[in-house]
């Protein structure tokens, strides 16, 4: 019987350990990276992740986290800095942004923010965002701030507008902010069934809009003369009163498709933004998992705001699903605090939050597909308040990376 000489059985031995398969938990130990650390973050793996892309998409389960304003403002202070990115794209009001941004050598950081985005993302955590903008905004490298929603997210649109008109039509002037949230009046009709209510208020808001619009391009010469406004501001007034009656234009019978014309127009709107107001930077895209995803939940066959840019820019558009796994979430819509711990063997937070890091991050770009990850390519749970609770998704297949906190509670508010 032939013996073999002792090291290459070692190198057998040695082998036969090495080919053992891994278990999920050890797979994504190895594969996962913390970002936390003592001195704060280190992103490092996501600008490995996302190497030379145009387009970074900063997703949220939900918009009433104080940890998410926290950890994404600090990687947009991040992307600015160390990865060039140039712009700034916010979930927000087109006019309410925009504008407020061109006036911000006369606003402070904090009215920047409350002048700029919805309420519930007014919180003290997202300050360093704001001050960040603010003092880059007279350096050589600015952190450009620009918004792509169809709705209003303060009245610093409707309060410009609004001056704008008073000196040629007294009576819009002293109507415009009654007509303009009817809005709100027709998005409640719509959810209660009340046809006649919908009606009624769709009708003033479109009409509202559109003649605000036509008033302006009427008196275009004479604003520009007076210098009472700019080309740029004149510009996206103009396009914001346009994205107003286009996004309520829905009869009664197709109401419930407000959400997903939204999410196209917000598509048409970064569009903008991105091919012919900033065509040479790197944008950075700030919104809902929902909105930035780039394929749909389980089940669901709705085409939204990612799903557009994924389309369109193709390998230059890098997703990123944020998630949490337990704490007290603000609901914005009730106002209410409430807790939540997604703890359930199936859900991503848990598997993440399992490899004992604090905040996980996991690119999901050209993953071999293994048994110890066979669960990234298959469906999954995950909470995300805005979209009704628990939801299911393959992640390959919605997100190119996800990043999961470990806990976090509500934002901070001042009033």
């Amino acid at each position: 019987m032939m013996r073999l000489p002792f090291i290459v059985l070692l190198q057998l031995i040695l082998f036969t350990a090495c080919a053992q398969p891994q278990t999920e938990s050890e797979w994504l130990s190895e594969n996962t990276s913390e970002l936390k650390t003592t001195e704060g973050y280190d992103f490092s793996s996501i600008k490995k992740a996302i190497g030379n892309k145009r387009i970074i998409a900063l997703g949220e389960s939900t918009h009433g986290l104080g940890e998410f304003y926290a950890v994404k403002s600090e990687l947009v202070r991040y992307l600015h800095e160390e990865l060039g990115f140039e712009v700034l794209a916010m979930e927000g009001g087109l006019g309410d942004i925009n504008l407020s941004y061109y006036d911000i050598d006369t606003i402070s950081a904090s009215n920047l923010r409350d002048y700029s985005v919805f309420q519930n993302f007014r919180a003290k955590e997202a300050d360093p965002l704001f001050e960040q903008i603010k003092t880059k905004s007279n350096t050589k490298t600015p952190l450009h701030y620009a918004g792509y929603d169809t709705q209003f997210s303060s009245n610093y649109f409707l309060t410009k507008l609004q001056r704008l008109v008073e000196p040629i039509d007294q009576e819009m002037a002293d109507s415009l902010f009654v007509r303009a949230y009817s809005f709100q009046k027709s998005f409640g009709a719509a959810r209660n069934g009340d046809s006649i209510g919908y009606i009624k208020h769709r009708d003033i808001y479109i009409n509202n809009s559109n003649a605000a619009r036509q008033l302006l391009l009427d008196h275009r010469n004479e604003l520009f003369e007076q210098k009472k406004v700019t080309q740029k501001e004149f510009s996206i007034m103009i396009r914001t009163l346009e994205m107003f009656s286009r996004s309520v234009d829905l009869t009664f019978a197709k109401r419930n498709e407000g959400y997903v014309l939204r999410d196209k127009l917000m598509s048409e709107n970064l569009f903008w933004l991105i091919d012919e107001i900033y065509p040479t930077k790197k944008i950075i895209v700030w919104a809902h998992n929902a909105h930035i995803e780039k394929a749909n939940l389980e089940g669901a066959n709705i085409k939204w705001m990612g799903h557009f840019l994924k389309e369109k820019y193709k390998d230059d558009y890098y997703a990123l699903g944020l998630f949490a796994y337990e704490g007290e979430v603000y609901q914005h819509w009730t106002q209410n605090t409430l807790p939540f711990k997604n703890d359930q063997d199936n859900a991503i937070e848990k598997k993440l939050t399992d490899t004992g890091k604090e905040l996980t991050f996991l690119d999901l770009l050209k993953l071999e597909q293994l048994p110890e990850n066979q669960w990234l390519f298959e469906p999954i749970d995950g909470y995300e308040l805005e979209n009704g609770g628990i939801i299911s998704f393959i992640p390959t297949k919605r997100f190119d990376g996800v990043l999961n906190i470990k806990e976090s509670g509500s934002p901070t508010y001042e009033h």
